[in-house]
């Protein structure tokens, strides 16, 4: 199963969200609510239990791309 990213470049710089299997359809969701101002962030526990929110400001303001994992790794090499 192909694993999928979704990276948001800011002004601020770029930032990476992980998507677990399964759950990119939740996601898309998220990002959708947040764009039309029905949601106020997206919190994402990270594997050592740390919380990372990206506020709805930052993604209306953002380029947003959900891409392959793997396309990801190999073009940050």
């Amino acid at each position: 199963m192909e694993r999928k990213i979704i990276k948001i470049n800011h002004v601020t710089g770029t930032y990476i969200i992980e998507v677990p299997d399964g759950t990119l359809n939740d996601m898309k969701t998220q990002l959708d609510k947040c764009l039309n101002d029905e949601q106020a962030a997206i919190v994402v526990k990270g594997k050592d239990g740390d919380q990372f929110v990206y506020p709805s400001d930052l993604l209306k303001n953002s380029f947003i791309a959900i891409i392959d994992r793997e396309q990801h790794m190999s073009s940050s090499k």
